[in-house]
């Protein structure tokens, strides 16, 4: 399945940024877009109103692409977080918002933050259970 294999490769690659001591803006990074495949991963397939959606951009598709005014792919995710798998929204959310700062806001990072990642990256996975 791609999307786990997906969250395995960008976990990879956060471990080892965190482990080189530099880059902490790509650490959070990694640690948010593995996170992003690991619980899209869970939730999908889903099932709504008696429909079934194979994946995310399926189901994105189907629901969001008939709108002139819709919402980004990582809001739908943010909100299906928060909906489905509520156990891990706050630290979802919480990567989702240090990622966007450090990608286009301010890519110092701190050691702390890094560290905060890290620790709800695997906050996040042991809330899963298809990994």
């Amino acid at each position: 399945m791609m999307k786990i294999e997906h969250a395995i490769h960008n976990e990879d690659a956060c471990n080892y940024l965190y482990q080189s001591g530099e880059y902490n803006d790509w650490v959070v990074t990694t640690a948010f877009y593995s996170a992003m495949h690991y619980v899209q991963n869970e939730l999908f397939p889903i099932e709504i109103y008696d429909e079934t959606y194979e994946n995310f951009n399926i189901y994105y598709a189907s629901r969001y692409n008939h709108l002139i005014d819709k919402p980004s792919k990582h809001q739908v995710t943010i909100e299906l977080v928060k909906n489905r798998l509520s156990n891990c929204s706050r630290f979802y959310r919480w990567l989702f918002d240090e990622c966007y700062t450090a990608r286009y806001n301010n890519y110092h990072v701190s050691l702390d933050t890094a560290n905060l990642a890290m620790r709800y990256l695997r906050n996040i996975k042991a809330h899963l259970n298809k990994i």
